[in-house]
């Protein structure tokens, strides 16, 4: 019984075995050449904006693409940090007559610790970091009108978390027309390109009034909509602005302030998958260009199981110019 039960075992886990045993797909890509206005060097040249097409040759039971773009490269699929030239940029505008200057402050931290959301240690954690005044760097309006603001080099930064805040303090019972700072990015240049870290709808930003009275909230940013709210979060994501400014009967000791930024964090490069299991086999992919330059088109090829899977990459390069 012993030697049945032994031989039943083996036979199982060598059908296991066989059942898993995948083999390396069969695959070839080449590009077509048909609509390309040139070949040099061995490597088509198609006109921005043309559908690249390219033929595939073989077996496979997932195909994911790799456009070879920012963004989509395969050799950056497990990227998640890069030295680059990390910045600040926004717009701001100024709505309904002039602003005196002074009142509007653009403030960068690295020691502040975050917020609590008790307000006692809040403001004090505000008082006591160390903020960088950036305003004389960021062009703001003090005219009825939209300036966009020169990147704000963000490299002393770099490896050290990150808090960008703005300020708006004014005197009381002053009736001063509001700001709307507008496409707010936080971005890294490598590779020529600007990597996006933060955005307007992102920042996970937190308002904090330091002269909120004891039954106010503090930390409230709906603007008009409740009585000294300097602050409006509501449109950041919909519209891609925040707003600053409205009346208030209270001096304005108002911040605004992002959450802790990694200026060295990037989202690993992702291709798009083009097959999966049950699809029918693909013999060709289009993908349209609309950027110049030259790209390595990859084309990641896999063969799975439950408990396995073999891959295969082929590329290919490709030129788009104007």
């Amino acid at each position: 019984m012993k030697k049945l039960l032994i031989a039943i075992g083996a036979i199982v886990a060598l059908a296991s075995c066989k059942k898993d045993d995948i083999s390396t797909p069969e695959f070839t890509v080449s590009v077509n050449t048909e609509n390309a206005m040139q070949v040099e060097n061995g490597i088509p040249v198609f006109k921005v904006g043309s559908s690249v097409r390219f033929n595939l040759d073989g077996v496979a039971d997932m195909l994911t693409f790799y456009s070879g773009e920012p963004g989509m490269m395969y050799q950056h699929r497990d990227r998640t940090s890069i030295q680059g030239l990390p910045y600040l940029q926004f717009n701001t505008q100024m709505e309904n007559g002039n602003m005196p200057s002074g009142f509007f402050h653009v403030l960068l931290s690295s020691d502040f610790v975050g917020f609590t959301k008790d307000r006692v240690k809040d403001a004090e954690n505000i008082t006591k970091a160390t903020w960088v005044d950036v305003t004389n760097q960021a062009n703001l309006p003090t005219t009825q009108t939209t300036q966009l603001s020169p990147k704000i080099d963000l490299t002393a930064f770099a490896g050290k978390p990150l808090y960008v805040a703005f300020k708006y303090d004014r005197p009381v019972n002053t009736d001063f027309p509001r700001y709307q700072v507008r496409n707010f990015r936080v971005a890294n240049e490598a590779d020529g390109t600007a990597y996006e870290i933060i955005n307007t709808g992102n920042a996970g930003w937190t308002a904090f009034d330091f002269n909120a009275r004891a039954t106010e909230d503090p930390y409230l940013a709906t603007g008009g909509a409740a009585a000294n709210r300097i602050w409006d979060f509501r449109n950041a994501t919909s519209d891609d602005r925040i707003s600053i400014g409205y009346n208030s009967t209270l001096a304005s000791n108002d911040w605004a302030i992002t959450r802790a930024l990694d200026l060295t964090s990037i989202t690993p490069d992702e291709g798009r998958g083009i097959k999966a299991y049950n699809d029918d086999r693909l013999r060709e992919y289009q993908f349209t260009y609309n950027k110049t330059g030259t790209f390595t088109v990859s084309f990641l090829a896999t063969n799975s199981s439950y408990e396995n899977a073999k891959s295969l990459v082929k590329e290919v390069k490709i030129k788009v110019i104007n």
